[in-house]
């Protein structure tokens, strides 16, 4: 019985809105069909009234919360003379005054029944609680951002943290195959150019900070001096190089740089080698003379089993 007196103001205005619609869904596609296709004609007429029927819901919606409903007030006054205006057009081209006149007047009594249903059904409060409601309102809107913005953010930080550890990995993975590619390298030169049994111990290669080393008179751990013998290590007991043993490390410098400047496939011509060999050494700055560089030619390449010894 309290739901049937509930419906009971609703029912007019729902029976006047139903009319209003079907006739103005009628009177605007039969409009349109003398310029559209009628499916077409017809489509636009349902969504002319279900935008005004959106706009109705809505107003009872916000009225009934006690909420603002400025927005959907002002399309349903708009549409409203536009409805009546063109359910009056249709009769008039019809010829029939009558039906433009009820025609037009079936939205406005729609209109105003379903307004005096929202008057009387909607919650009445006070300014200062709909003050305090829309505070509260307010307020939530900015935690529900503040929590989605959040949640972005730990999701980017997430993201990122992958892509680092990703590339660090990447990073390693690269330097591990450039370093197995340089070992690969090493030994194919040292099997190549294997080392005379008289200087059997020393390395295949050195490095620039080991002839900066040998250069800035000292020696670096295990590397034995050419022409003593083979194993014996440059040293000096008070730590400084005397003139024989800057010599034999300058001569030690050059002759493991002759050993990288021939290591190439095919081997460098005796000029070439002579022209990279002089560069090198001025670049590092060691000494020796054109008969020691062809001297280590012909060694390099005696030892490559390409014949030998010929300047």
């Amino acid at each position: 019985m309290s739901t049937l007196k509930k419906a009971a103001p609703w029912a007019l205005p729902a029976a006047l809105t139903a009319v209003a619609v079907v006739w103005a869904v009628a009177a605007i596609g039969d409009t349109l069909t003398a310029q559209a296709h009628p499916a077409f004609a017809y489509s636009v007429a349902v969504l002319y009234d279900a935008v005004w029927l959106y706009a109705l819901a809505q107003e009872t919606a916000h009225r009934r919360q006690g909420s603002s409903a400025r927005l959907p007030k002002a399309i349903g006054w708009t549409f409203l003379p536009l409805t009546v205006a063109v359910l009056a057009v249709h009769g008039l081209l019809a010829g029939d005054v009558l039906a433009a006149a009820v025609g037009a007047l079936i939205p406005v009594l729609a209109k105003v029944t379903l307004v005096m249903a929202i008057d009387r059904d909607r919650t009445r409060i006070s300014p200062r609680a709909q003050a305090a409601i829309d505070r509260t309102r307010a307020a939530t809107r900015d935690r529900i951002a503040v929590s989605r913005a959040v949640a972005a953010a730990r999701a980017d930080e997430t993201t990122a943290a992958a892509d680092i550890v990703k590339g660090a990995r990447q990073a390693e993975a690269e330097a591990v195959t450039v370093t197995h590619d340089a070992y690969e390298k090493y030994a194919e030169v040292i099997d190549r150019h294997p080392l005379p049994e008289a200087v059997e111990e020393l390395p295949g290669l050195i490095s620039d900070r080991e002839l900066e080393a040998l250069l800035s008179g000292g020696v670096p751990e295990g590397v034995p001096a050419l022409g003593t013998g083979g194993a014996e290590t440059i040293r000096t007991p008070g730590g400084t190089p005397s003139a024989q043993e800057a010599k034999a490390a300058n001569d030690q410098a050059v002759a493991l740089l002759a050993v990288q400047l021939y290591a190439t496939n095919p081997p460098p011509s005796k000029r070439k080698f002579r022209e990279a060999m002089r560069a090198e050494m001025n670049a590092r700055g060691l000494t020796g003379s054109w008969e020691t560089i062809d001297a280590l030619y012909d060694r390099e390449k005696s030892l490559t089993g390409q014949g030998g010894g010929t300047p």
